[in-house]
């Protein structure tokens, strides 16, 4: 399925002069990175592609991978839909899309997913490309509580996209604030849109159109499956 089938596409805006040359297109010669996506993706939504395809094109990415997570470690108080139904909305999400793929590798794992297990596991399943960490900017405010944050930064380099409510001023200020500098090299040109995976839920729960939030092939696939009614 064609990605306008599903939700108009947006430019990313502000000036790509104001961002650090990490968050560009690999140069002439060099590897063309993979995107390592990670998350609950409780369920997938619409936005998660496009930030995948946007951030694909804009650093002239090889690869974008979804790492649906077992269970993440921040939100375990909150428990997702099985694992299997999570990788097959992923699955059938990203199905015909232009090097979108997912994998099961933390699905398969037992309790907390960790970045710099899942980092590990790859780099030693002979993962050679460069690998880019596409986060969004409340989790790389956060950066230094993550398990071996500068072990991670050895394997790979977070691409950093708003989330709602925080605007770019916002994102700097708060990046000031933490005396971490590397996050603005870090930003990818994107605007943040309101979408979550918790309003989907809810609505789903409240018997309400989830349409404008989730691909058809997601929404097809909740219409016969009470994972979220009455949650």
């Amino acid at each position: 399925m064609h990605p306008a089938a599903d939700f108009p596409r947006r430019t990313p805006a502000g000036p790509a002069t104001t961002i650090d040359l990490k968050c560009s297109p690999a140069p002439p010669g060099a590897s063309p990175p993979l995107i390592l996506f990670g998350g609950t993706f409780d369920p997938i939504h619409l936005r998660h592609i496009e930030l995948a395809e946007l951030a694909r094109d804009l650093l002239g990415a090889s690869e974008v991978l979804f790492m649906v997570a077992q269970v993440n470690p921040q939100r375990v108080a909150t428990p997702p839909a099985p694992v299997n139904a999570r990788m097959d909305m992923v699955r059938r999400a990203i199905e015909g899309r232009r090097a979108l793929s997912a994998s099961d590798l933390e699905a398969q794992r037992q309790g907390p997913s960790f970045t710099v297990d899942t980092l590990r596991a790859l780099r030693a399943g002979g993962e050679t490309r460069p690998i880019r960490l596409l986060i969004g900017s409340d989790q790389a405010l956060n950066f230094r509580s993550w398990r071996e944050p500068e072990a991670i930064l050895t394997m790979a380099t977070p691409a950093v996209v708003l989330r709602p409510p925080l605007s770019r001023a916002d994102f700097e200020r708060e990046a000031v604030k933490r005396h971490e500098p590397r996050l603005l090299e870090w930003l990818l040109p994107i605007e943040p849109v309101e979408c979550s995976s918790s309003e989907a839920r809810r609505r789903l729960a409240a018997g309400e159109p989830v349409d404008d939030l989730l691909p058809r092939a997601v929404v097809d696939y909740l219409a016969d499956r009470p994972l979220y009614r009455g949650a």
